[in-house]
């Protein structure tokens, strides 16, 4: 059965749409100019916090400074245990937006057949929408990386749902992790097809910093020569002598070519992330990753 009509139609007349307008990413970024007005947080970066008490971490974000927020938990419709809708309140009555958030386009959601989406994804679309988010960004690459055919295939899939989402009003996006850099096919690696075959009118890529640098991948050279395929970033340090993220600053990484390269390609959403906590709490991790990001980019 295909409710996408009916589901669009139920956006515009609940006035969802208008409410996204009215508490959206834009709206709390007013205040704040320049490159990064927009400076949110990925919830893993607190997922045991946010396992144990959603409602109580996502206060102590808020008083970290954060006014966007990226979800990462969305089971059986439900955010952190939370009606899509629910979780939107709490975030807003904290003066968080919801900019993005990251639930995995998995086999189950397209149909190779059809070359359509299924109306499992249609469901994560439309509780994407009613977040009021503006990217959804599936955080896995769910086709065997090891058959290019089965590479070529699933990159396709994701050019169907971004054309897809833009009924939603969404841009669909894919969050880079190590092995994209590292898998090859026909001498290129799986990303450098990506940045080739995706369209980026409907497709972007959110660049994760930590996970290109432990593939000895260059942020730079890639947003440089790909300007128009990223419009969102992971900034995340990678630890000095390991295969781990690390607080920003204390690092491998030079975000100076980095952010200047972003700069010039226009990318206008920036996700703080952090995995590992080298002996302090997550909590204190995005605080001073945030801190420092202020200090030294004025964000």
């Amino acid at each position: 059965m295909n409710h996408s009509s009916s589901r669009r139609d139920f956006l515009r007349q609940s006035g969802l749409a208008a409410l996204a307008l009215t508490t959206g990413p834009e709206l709390f970024a007013a205040a704040r100019k320049g490159q990064f007005e927009h400076v949110s947080v990925q919830l893993y970066s607190v997922r045991e916090e946010m396992n144990k008490d959603a409602m109580g971490t996502l206060k102590q974000v808020a008083a970290a400074g954060f006014k966007e927020v990226e979800p990462a938990s969305y089971v059986n419709g439900k955010v952190y245990g939370m009606a899509p809708t629910e979780f939107r309140k709490a975030c807003n009555d904290l003066g968080m937006a919801i900019t993005s958030s990251h639930v995995t386009l998995q086999k189950q959601d397209y149909d190779t057949t059809k070359k359509a989406v299924t109306d499992r994804w249609k469901k994560v679309m439309e509780d994407s929408a009613a977040m009021g988010q503006k990217y959804l960004i599936s955080a896995g690459f769910s086709a065997d990386k090891k058959d290019f055919d089965a590479v070529k295939r699933w990159l396709e899939a994701f050019n169907v749902a971004g054309e897809a989402a833009k009924g939603y009003g969404l841009k669909f996006g894919f969050h880079n992790h190590t092995d994209e850099f590292t898998s090859m096919h026909a001498g290129k690696s799986i990303f450098q097809h990506m940045v080739e075959t995706l369209d980026p009118k409907l497709c972007t890529i959110q660049f994760d910093t930590c996970n290109a640098k432990l593939a000895n991948a260059d942020a730079a050279y890639w947003i440089s020569k790909y300007p128009k395929s990223f419009e969102m970033m992971h900034v995340k340090d990678k630890a000095k002598g390991k295969d781990e993220s690390a607080t920003m600053g204390t690092g491998e990484i030079d975000f100076g070519p980095v952010f200047a390269a972003a700069k010039k390609a226009g990318i206008k959403y920036y996700v703080i992330e952090q995995e590992s906590y080298d002996g302090t709490t997550p909590i204190a991790c995005i605080r001073e990753n945030l801190a420092w990001l202020k200090k030294n980019y004025k964000a």
